[in-house]
């Protein structure tokens, strides 16, 4: 069986896509290019790795075998990468850390202080769904996940380090201020702001609201949730967003904040690996800065 990575980063993006043409173009080929690579590849397995339907490229069976270890392999291509250009740029370590929106809130303090203390090691942060993390670390296209919720934790290994509760935040004045709590039922009813479209933030409670049947009405996705607080206190909508984020408006009297009466809105915060203790030195540190275990500035790595 032989074929060419490039083959592979044709199909992982043609399968991310779910369109040879949008594939294609994400990896800057035209379509007759990834065309032929895709046949080289089903040619060296043997198989075909897709069907094509009325809504693009699906995956066979065997597609799906090959999406699994084509990310594997890929991931350690590029891990392999970045290990070698530390011996020629004088970077010691390289982390790949996926986070979800919340958790990624409360990482800045502690990653700055990391990245101060740790000059010569650079961290790779992507922000994905919690349950899509948690796959990513188990594949090894990630090397820590930062996960919040009840989720399939994949046998990872997992550390505690924190919550957050996620509440509605709403103008001042707004009718659901008047009330103890709500459903997402309830707060459905209005209009929202939200963080990026394609943020864990907006695709979780995109998915909680499939759940109940229903479908957010966006009247805007701000960038950040600076920005999304602002867009709340000027009465654009109200916006689901972690505690931590709206408590200093609410401090303020700029925006209220309305308690979400459903389950999930209460979630732990736990740092996952597939071996912790496999890890190297440095990503140890980067665990131990983030549960807070860490806290001297003056720390600098040997």
């Amino acid at each position: 069986m032989r074929f060419e990575l490039t083959d592979l980063r044709v199909f992982l993006a043609i399968a991310q896509a779910k369109s040879l043409t949008a594939g294609a173009s994400d990896v800057h080929l035209t379509a007759p290019s990834a065309s032929y690579r895709l046949k080289n590849l089903e040619q060296a397995v043997g198989v075909p790795l897709f069907r094509r339907t009325q809504k693009g490229m699906a995956l066979t069976a065997a597609g799906e075998t090959m999406l699994r270890h084509a990310r594997i392999i890929m991931g350690n291509v590029e891990r392999l990468q970045h290990e070698m250009r530390r011996h020629t740029d004088g970077t010691e370590g390289h982390i790949r850390v996926h986070a979800n929106s919340s958790t990624m809130n409360n990482l800045p303090a502690a990653l700055s202080r990391f990245l101060a203390a740790y000059p010569n090691v650079n961290v790779e942060l992507e922000e994905h769904l919690s349950q899509d993390t948690a796959h990513a670390v188990l594949e090894q296209r990630a090397d820590i996940g930062l996960v919040a919720g009840e989720i399939d934790l994949l046998g990872l290994e997992s550390i505690r380090y924190g919550e957050d509760e996620l509440m509605f935040a709403v103008p001042p004045r707004h009718p659901l201020g008047l009330r103890e709590g709500v459903t997402l039922t309830d707060a459905l009813q209005y209009e929202l702001v939200s963080i990026g479209a394609k943020s864990s933030n907006f695709l979780f409670l995109k998915d909680m609201a499939a759940r109940a049947g229903m479908e957010p009405r966006v009247r805007v996705h701000a960038p950040n949730f600076p920005a999304v607080i602002r867009c709340v206190q000027e009465g654009a909508g109200i916006s689901l967003v972690p505690r931590t984020v709206a408590a200093p408006a609410i401090a303020q009297g700029l925006v209220e904040g309305v308690v979400l009466h459903e389950p999930w809105a209460r979630r732990e915060h736990r740092i996952v690996a597939q071996r912790l203790g496999d890890l190297p030195g440095y990503a140890r540190a980067f665990i131990r800065f983030v549960t807070g275990e860490d806290q001297a500035p003056s720390v600098r790595h040997p």
